[in-house]
Order: structure tokens, then sequence, then C-alpha cells
């Protein structure tokens, strides 16, 4: 029986504009009234997923940051695996000497030294008056002197725009990778971006944090996601799903390919889990 479904934001709750269609919510309400928990896991920071949390009425765990910060709901963090500042100043040295656009996240703020709206597009809100992202920008000379000025850690950092970059995307993810591989988490949410977190961290091992905190077992939990950062739940959940525009890798490891993010695939594997559930009751 499926317990807990872990479900990536990003290319497979979110559609192109970045919106929860409204199918996928319906769905999610109706397994969270079935008694199945819901859970956002996302590389966003959580401030981010909070909003998507809100717009869903559900106030759920919830696993940011590639599995680097696990909320057991809005208010209480249930476990935290920042990079180690070692690691972060490393990080940034490398990036400052290869011109590579990055970006860090404590819980709630995003750092950089570029202000680029471009990668700040997917975090806006749509208002007409007040904070109009989902989180605070920091945008200074040097970022990582602000997060500790701040006394905060940094769970992740994203190095951007790959695809535009002097060394092509190629050429660049093989020098961060060559750089970072042997000894931290490197991942990727989609084309042009490398993710790096510590070693231990990804979303599956978030998953299984919370899944222990919840007392529910690991052959109870289905996941769904598209891209890189989603393998490592896809591939190890009882049930695995990709969404129709997850690249093949993931399809791969998949037990089910649904509709893309812009169709009902959240839905579909809704009611593949709950078919599940009234074929495999809990004993």
């Amino acid at each position: 029986m499926i317990k807990l479904f872990a479900i990536d934001m990003d290319g497979t709750l979110l559609n192109t504009n970045h919106e929860i269609n409204p199918s996928s919510k319906e769905a999610i309400n109706q397994l969270n009234a079935s008694g199945i928990k819901t859970v956002l896991t996302s590389g966003r920071l959580m401030s981010s997923i909070k909003f998507a949390i809100e717009e869903l009425g559900e106030d759920n765990p919830m696993v940011a940051n590639n599995g680097a910060l696990i909320m057991a709901n809005a208010d209480k963090i249930l476990g935290q695996h920042p990079l180690e500042d070692s690691h972060i100043k490393e990080l940034v040295k490398f990036c400052e000497e290869h011109k590579f656009i990055y970006h860090f996240y404590d819980e709630d703020t995003f750092y950089s030294n570029r202000l680029d709206e471009e990668r700040l597009e997917h975090l806006k809100i749509n208002n007409d008056y007040g904070l109009n992202y989902q989180c605070n920008i920091s945008i200074t000379e040097n970022p990582y002197k602000d997060l500790k000025q701040r006394g905060k850690p940094a769970y992740k950092i994203l190095i951007g725009c790959l695809n535009s970059h002097a060394y092509g995307e190629e050429k660049a993810v093989k020098i961060i990778k060559e750089a970072f591989e042997d000894k931290l988490y490197v991942t990727s949410s989609g084309p042009g971006a490398i993710e790096i977190m510590e070693p231990h961290v990804n979303k599956w091992e978030g998953v299984k944090e919370l899944s222990d905190f919840l007392g529910i077992k690991l052959d109870e939990i289905a996941a769904i996601g598209d891209s890189y950062n989603d393998l490592p739940m896809v591939e190890n959940a009882k049930i695995g799903f990709a969404m129709g525009n997850a690249n093949d890798t993931v399809k791969s490891v998949a037990d089910y390919v649904v509709a893309d993010n812009n169709g009902n695939g959240i839905k579909e594997a809704a009611e593949i889990i709950l078919n599940f559930n009234k074929e495999n009751p809990s004993v």
C-alpha cells in the first residue's frame, strides 16, 4: 500500500507557465483525503515550495533544495544538511575563476553576485503591490560574506546559464563535474544548469528521512519527476513515475510514464496509486 507520494515541482507539478493545473490540484487533494501523504520535493528553496503548498491548501511535509532541507510542515524543520562552509567558499571561488553565473540559497533567500531576471522568472508572484518574488533576493559583490553576516547556511549552489557560457555547455559541465563530482553530489534539474549539494544529499535521502519520521516504510512510497535530480527517488520508490516530458534516463527507470506537465500526468499517477491501494490494502 502506498502511503506517501513524493512529487517534484518544476516540469512535474508545475506546467510550463509555472502554474498548478486544476486537475493536479484535484488529484493531490483526493490523495490526501484518502490518507496518502503528498510531499513536494524540489530543488527550489523552502519559501518557494510553501507558495505551492498554500495553493494546494495542505500543510504537508516538504523536501527542499534537493533534499538538503526537510520540513515536517510549514513551520517545523525536521532535518537540514547544508553545504559545509569550506565547500561554499571553494565553489564560489571556482565559479568566479571560470566566470560561471551562480547562486545559492538559504531557506528563504536567493544570493548571487549578478542580477539576471531570467533566472528569477520561475519565482515571480503575480501581484500588484509588495514583494513580487517568492523569496528574498540578495545581489551583492560578495554573496558569501552576506550569507555569513546573516548567520545563515547555504543548502545548495546552482551554476547556471551554461548554454551561453564561453566554454559551451558540454565543456562547462565536464569542467564542473571533474572538479566536484568526487566529493559532492552533482546533479541537474534541467538544461544549462548544474546543482551541487553535500555528497549524501539528494531527494530520495530527504524522502527517506521524512518517511522514517512519519513511520512510513520505504516500500510504501511512490515518486514522480522529470529530470536528473529526480532519478534517485523515481528509481528507488515502490512505484516510480516519469512525466511525459521527462528525459529518457528518468523514463528508463520509471515503472510508469504518464502525461506531460501541461496535461494530466499527476492525475494519471494518482489514479494508478489509488487503484494499487485497492488491490494491495494495508494488512
